[in-house]
């Protein structure tokens, strides 16, 4: 193997794991934006849960985007978080900053939902010891957005760069809550992301066979011809030494000519 076709066949293989992994997140992608929206919202699963506690938070939620010129909004678009409480009690679903929400929860018996989103079941096992809120959540002037009643409560919210916390309580502050939610958003350019992501897992995966196919191919005989197109061979030459020469046939004495002996 010649150090080209090597060459080829270890950026082939280099190429190709990127390639599938391309592959396979734009069509997760494209599968989500398909298959997961309601009412133009991409929604994780129905989950139950429950609290003795006081209150149900969610682990700080810190929003940023890599470059300073694309806004969180422009991102994920509108979120929005549905919260089924049991039967005709009222239920208060709220998000504020951490800071704001810790001051007035730090101190009260509460569970914290590690995951909440699209990452698979979430886990509401951190109980976080104390006592009784100092007041409803409504009376509170930290929410930047919010809503309470009974029956399914829809929470929808601008996102904005900085530190979050969603939290869902008795709308009265009572202890002991058991709930359904789910969370979404619209995220509007995750089908263009989709497709992107799929059209460049097929280029390189198209250049890594390419190259494979390159180093796997038998190369061809570049030996140039023994005689030139179109060359006849010359005949066989004879063994060296003298040349032999068939000797001719002699005749016999014509006896009819005179002098000769006619007996």
């Amino acid at each position: 193997m010649g150090t080209g076709r090597i060459v080829a066949l270890v950026l082939g293989v280099l190429l190709l794991l990127p390639g599938l992994a391309l592959l396979g997140a734009g069509g997760t992608l494209l599968w989500a934006d398909w298959t997961s929206r309601s009412d133009g919202f991409v929604v994780s699963p129905d989950e139950t849960f429950s609290t003795q506690g006081y209150a149900l938070v969610s682990e700080r939620i810190d929003l940023s985007t890599d470059a300073d010129w694309v806004p969180v909004s422009a991102a994920l678009g509108t979120a929005r978080v549905d919260v089924t409480g049991p039967g005709t009690d009222a239920v208060f679903v709220g998000i504020a900053p951490v800071a704001d929400a810790t001051a007035y929860l730090g101190g009260v018996q509460r569970t914290v939902i590690d995951d909440l989103g699209f990452d698979g079941p979430s886990t509401a096992t951190d109980e976080r010891p104390g006592g009784a809120p100092s007041g409803p959540p409504a009376d509170q002037d930290i929410w930047i957005a919010s809503t309470s009643g009974s029956g399914t409560q829809q929470l929808t919210w601008e996102p904005a760069e900085g530190a979050w916390m969603l939290v869902v309580m008795n709308a009265d502050g009572s202890a002991g809550l058991q709930v359904e939610a789910r969370a979404g958003a619209e995220f509007p350019a995750l089908d263009a992301i989709g497709w992107g992501v799929l059209a460049g897992g097929v280029l390189v995966t198209a250049i890594a066979v390419a190259l494979l196919v390159i180093a796997a191919r038998t190369p061809k005989d570049r030996r140039p011809p023994a005689y030139p197109q179109g060359y006849v061979l010359p005949p066989p030459r004879s063994p060296a030494g003298p040349e032999y020469r068939t000797p001719e046939p002699t005749s016999a004495p014509d006896r009819t000519t005179p002098g000769s002996d006619d007996r």
